[in-house]
């Protein structure tokens, strides 16, 4: 059955006629059957028969085994959604910067290409995150990942990006720090393990800024306004 659930649109996976998805507004439960982990923004990705009922185990990133729905929950963190369209396999992956730097999508490409899929036809989409034009690290952060040889080049500036699509307030500085690219860096590391330019895309919502009341967990930890968890998902029809 489609979706009626409204919320932000991938046009690469509305391309994809076999399957559903939706980053749901914050707050809205997950949909029923839904496979999801018990996240602790590690690099453990399981099928989603062990994480049915959800939280049956921890992990951060679920490959559906059928075609019921796989998801995560995020607050600014980064929700990913892989599709397959040589096996049609589907993923959902919560990739907060912790998680990113740990690895978590690379080890949700190593299992999908274990599986059958194909580097060069994979198609990614990265929901409703926190922005550069909201997301403030501290120096001694970036200099941390900037030591690591790992990683691609970091995307952030000491001068905070303007958002003309904000709907409230941007993120005010709080400690003289630096403006960090979390989906950059995403789109940066699946590009150096082969995916073309064409197979990603990113919605471009910000949680702190452009989304929902509720939508980001830095917000409140700001203001004290409260916030909820996005449910994102996925599934083969």
């Amino acid at each position: 059955m489609e979706s009626k659930i409204c919320g932000p649109r991938s046009a690469l996976l509305d391309s994809l006629t076999w399957l559903e998805y939706a980053f749901q507004p914050a707050g809205l439960p997950a949909p029923e059957a839904a496979a999801y982990g018990h996240q602790r923004h590690s690099a453990r990705v399981v099928l989603s028969g062990q994480n049915r009922p959800p939280k049956s185990c921890e992990s951060d990133g679920v490959i559906a085994e059928d075609n019921r729905p796989v998801a995560v929950y995020t607050a600014d963190c980064l929700p990913v959604l892989f599709a397959d369209p040589v096996q049609q396999q589907v993923a959902a992956i919560h990739a907060g910067l912790n998680g990113t730097l740990s690895g978590i999508l690379q080890s949700a490409l190593d299992a999908l290409l274990a599986r059958g899929a194909s580097i060069d036809t994979l198609c990614v989409a990265i929901g409703p995150a926190i922005g550069p034009c909201c997301y403030e690290l501290g120096e001694d952060r970036i200099r941390q990942m900037q030591q690591r040889s790992d990683l691609p080049p970091l995307q952030w500036t000491h001068q905070q990006p303007v958002n003309p699509q904000a709907v409230r307030a941007q993120a005010q500085a709080q400690q003289q720090g630096a403006w960090f690219s979390l989906p950059g860096l995403a789109r940066s590391i699946l590009l150096e393990r082969g995916l073309g330019p064409a197979q990603i895309d990113a919605v471009n919502v910000c949680t702190y800024c452009m989304a929902e009341a509720g939508s980001s967990y830095r917000r409140n930890t700001h203001f004290s306004s409260g916030y909820q968890s996005r449910f994102s998902w996925i599934r083969r029809r």
